[in-house]
Formats: structure tokens, sequence, C-alpha cells
């Protein structure tokens, strides 16, 4: 699965826009991650942060919907920092 910014797979997101393996992923982080398969280029973070936050912000509201987070997990996870690299 591509990722944008020439990461394929998951490992290779993770570690290239945050540094850390998939295990160690945020919420944050992983919602941004989940965002990206649909549209790499029009959500990535680095390029078009706004419109991707966007996107991250659905990813959560999709958890909360289908009770795999609270709405003030989602909420905390969409205020808390990316830690881009």
């Amino acid at each position: 699965m591509y990722f944008g910014h020439g990461f394929y797979g998951l490992p290779a997101a993770a570690h290239g826009y945050f540094g850390v393996s998939p295990a160690q992923l945020s919420w944050a982080q992983a919602s941004m991650l989940a965002g990206l398969v649909q549209a790499p280029s029009a959500y990535d973070p680095i390029d078009h942060l706004s419109i991707g936050r966007l996107r991250q912000r659905h990813v959560l509201n999709r958890l909360v919907a289908t009770k795999v987070l609270s709405r003030a997990q989602a909420d905390a996870a969409f205020a808390a920092p990316l830690g881009l690299h």
C-alpha cells in the first residue's frame, strides 16, 4: 500500500513520517496514516497538512462511530502533536 513520499507499507510510512515503528504509533499518528490510504498525495501531511488534518478528523470520527474510541479519546488524539519528521 502506498502512503506517499515513496513510502510503501505501514512500517515504511510509520518510520518515514514519524520515526517510529507501527507498534509505537499514537492514535494521532495512526489516524493520519489511515487517512492517507484513500488519496496519499491529496492528504499528505507534509505538503497538505490542513487537508490531511481534515481527513484525520474523519478517520477519528469513524473510530468513535464504531466505538473503537470515545469522543474524548478522539478529541485528544486530534489535539495531540503528530511529531512529523
